[in-house]
């Protein structure tokens, strides 16, 4: 802040000159003294000025409403919204969610630096405040081919960028508890420049978790149970409690939420589908449910508010002198039913996009050639590994089972990954059990973490068809059943739409609807799929190198014999 904009500030808290805006006669909720205080709050550009009684330019009567600090996610991923920065920022900060913490890793897995860039240019112009971490594992692992790398001198690098608070959570916690080489440096750059660094270590416990803190990873959002979370927040990790469409961990967390402990936060994982995020809402939504479930809602405004601003130190989160002026009214506090939204100082009107996407994010999908049923063809037959999906879990187990091609009776079914970055021709093969298809293919570029195509179907025809249309979308979801039934095009590096969020929820509840037809029961089909191709959660996943044995880390045979 320039000096003439300190002066400007300092003469509108001590009365002398009138604040740009002033919010009269609120019931402000402060979330750090726990209190209700009767007061004007005076905005001087996109800061607070002071909290009493003021006069203003321009004057909003909050008379009869509450006054929150706007809402703060401390552990998303903007592109598995399936929407632009600008389309989601329209749906959410208009609920009073001013705030997130985004970990960029799908589109830099598949776009590199370049594509973590793009989300930052287009976030500035939206009053949507991203504050990007630098993705850890790019790519997840070696057995499959990712996009880009980013590598500990990427990270140095990235961590000097406008916005950019911090080391995004680190997968890799064998790699740290191990001392990998690389692993350790990216975390020691982050720690070296006073950075957060975030944590992902599901199940860890005793020393192996003590090692993992020691190197200074201060948070975790993959707690199954309060046991598991009370022993990290003991040993002094920040715990993010996951309250999304499909992953909600809310429930299972109770016992630790209702601590009221300010180490706890209330985050998404960007685990919110389109339509919800339409209908049922964002963190307001993970508020909601958390005083549903008993929690004071002072205390529930804590974990999406200060909790999270002072781990990460975003000069939000307090209705307070210096603070970014992000003010949500609220005609109700336990509901959050929002009246008007303030962020950085405006109030927030309509949301329109101003951003272009350069041409090369359209472009990510690169095949070799149209794959045909030649190329999926698995030869052989016998005792097949065949990855058996779980509902409603990304782990899967193995099943084994004599196999002489796809059988819909037992819902055997075929599962290929074709990679599309770099046109290697590469294509992972494999049989799959739980999607319960009768005829046709899915087929989809959104594959965790490398962001291939990864397709299930029962004919190979219907498999190299949609596999094909992907391509032609340069991205997208596609159900085929002889013809193309539904698609959504995700051009933007495969992972994202340009169309608005109500196009994108139809299109997805089309797709959904032909996917039942087929004779899928999965709550969440598409979901499930992306997870097929991740490498570093057990047991059997298929990668384009082929199928993977998570726990031997290797690529092994379809057939043991």
């Amino acid at each position: 802040m320039r000096v003439e904009e300190l002066k400007r500030l300092i003469d509108v808290a001590s009365g002398r000159r009138k604040a740009d805006l002033v919010i009269k006669n609120a019931e402000i909720v402060n979330v750090l003294t726990e209190e209700f205080i009767k007061a004007d709050i005076a905005i001087c550009g996109d800061k607070i000025a002071g909290i009493g009684n003021y006069r203003g330019i321009k004057e909003i009567d909050a008379n009869g409403l509450y006054a929150v600090p706007g809402l703060i996610d401390g552990h998303t991923h903007l592109e598995m919204s399936m929407l632009s920065v600008t389309e989601f920022a329209r749906l959410v900060v208009p609920r009073g969610n001013t705030s997130v913490v985004a970990d960029p890793h799908e589109i830099a897995n598949v776009l590199g630096k370049d594509g973590m860039r793009v989300l930052i240019e287009e976030a500035k112009t939206t009053p949507l405040k991203v504050f990007f971490e630098v993705p850890s594992c790019v790519p997840s692992s070696p057995l499959e081919t990712s996009g880009a790398t980013i590598t500990a001198e990427d990270v140095a690098e990235i961590l000097e960028w406008e916005n950019v608070i911090g080391l995004a959570e680190v997968m890799n916690y064998p790699g740290v508890v191990n001392c990998d080489e690389e692993v350790l440096k990216k975390v020691a750059v982050a720690k070296g420049k006073g950075k957060v660094v975030d944590g992902h270590c599901p199940m860890l416990r005793g020393k192996e978790l003590n090692a993992y803190i020691s190197a200074g990873i201060g948070s975790d959002h993959e707690c199954i149970d309060g046991e598991e979370a009370m022993e990290k927040l003991r040993l002094g990790m920040r715990i993010m409690i996951r309250e999304g469409s499909v992953a909600r961990n809310l429930e299972s967390l109770l016992s630790v939420a209702k601590l009221g402990n300010r180490w706890t936060m209330l985050v998404t994982d960007g685990d919110r589908t389109v339509r919800d995020l339409m209908e049922k809402g964002y963190l307001d939504y993970c508020y909601r449910r958390a005083v549903e479930e008993g929690i004071d809602p002072i205390k529930a405004l804590q974990m999406c508010t200060i909790n999270p601003a002072e781990y990460f130190r975003i000069n939000a989160g307090l209705i307070a002198p210096s603070r970014i002026a992000d003010v949500v009214l609220l005609r109700n506090l336990e509901k959050f039913e929002v009246e008007r939204v303030v962020a950085n100082g405006e109030v927030v009107g309509e949301i329109k996009r101003v951003y272009t996407y350069p041409e090369f994010v359209k472009r990510s999908v690169k095949l070799k050639k149209p794959i045909t049923p030649e190329d999926i063809k698995i030869e052989g037959k016998g005792v097949a590994r065949i990855i058996k999906v779980i509902e409603g879990e990304i782990v899967t187990e193995e099943d084994r089972e004599y196999v002489e091609g796809v059988d819909v009776d037992r819902d055997i079914l075929k599962i290929v990954v074709v990679e599309r970055h770099k046109a290697t021709g590469n294509i992972g093969k494999a049989y799959i059990r739980g999607f319960g298809l009768k005829r046709g293919a899915i087929a989809q570029s959104i594959a965790h973490d490398a962001h291939n195509i990864v397709a299930v179907g029962v004919k190979d025809e219907d498999i190299c068809k949609a596999v094909n249309r992907i391509a032609e979308l340069q991205g997208g979801i596609v159900v085929v059943d002889g013809d193309v039934k539904a698609e959504l095009q995700l051009n933007i590096a495969g992972l994202m739409s340009e169309e608005s969020a109500e196009v994108v929820a139809e299109k997805l509840d089309r797709i959904n609807e032909e996917i039942r037809r087929l004779g899928c029961k999965l709550k969440s089909p598409i979901l499930a799929l992306s997870f097929m191709a991740l490498p570093v959660i057990p047991k059997l996943k298929v990668t384009d190198l082929g199928l993977v044995d998570v726990e031997e880390f290797k690529v092994v045979d379809v057939f043991v014999s």
